[in-house]
């Protein structure tokens, strides 16, 4: 299965290829899925996006959008506005995945943090100095049994990284 991500985060494009190496170790998904660079998408809702998927499609068994919510009360807008640059004849499958606040959710939840400020980032920048860059190192601090266990991303992010 050959598949593409397309993530809202420029430090995405060099960290999910890192967590899904070591998904591929732990055997959550499967060794052969074959996993494209991803594509940088700087915004959840413009132009970009509809050109990125016209030109991915047909190229791929699936399309995976990362996108953050940015909180639980975007959820819904956030989803239907990446929803509507999906053209109605693409023919390859696209699953749109939603951090409800922020990929950073990800290295929090594995580290038992939780974020007394409004976003994920803020929390890991008072307890380890977190800079944006610097997502792609905590790729291998990730708890992948907590995570499945308490991130309904992580465990949309699986779910769409397994054939159907």
């Amino acid at each position: 299965m050959k598949i593409t991500l397309i993530v809202e985060d420029s430090w995405g494009v060099p960290f999910f290829p890192i967590v899904i190496e070591r998904l591929k170790a732990v055997n959550l998904v499967n060794k052969n899925l074959i996993i494209s660079k991803p594509k940088h998408l700087p915004a959840d809702c413009n132009g970009k996006l509809d050109e990125i998927l016209k030109m991915v499609d047909n190229k791929f068994d699936r399309i995976i959008i990362i996108l953050d919510a940015d909180g639980p009360q975007n959820y819904k807008t956030r989803y239907e506005r990446a929803q509507s640059h999906i053209p109605n004849n693409m023919a390859t499958p696209v699953k749109i995945i939603l951090a409800e606040y922020e990929i950073e959710e990800w290295i929090c939840i594995s580290k038992g943090l939780k974020w007394k400020h409004q976003k994920p980032s803020d929390e890991l920048k008072t307890k380890y100095s977190y800079e944006k860059w610097k997502l792609p190192q905590f790729a291998a601090e990730l708890d992948f049994d907590k995570l499945g266990k308490n991130c309904k991303s992580f465990k949309d992010f699986l779910d769409a990284l397994t054939p159907k």
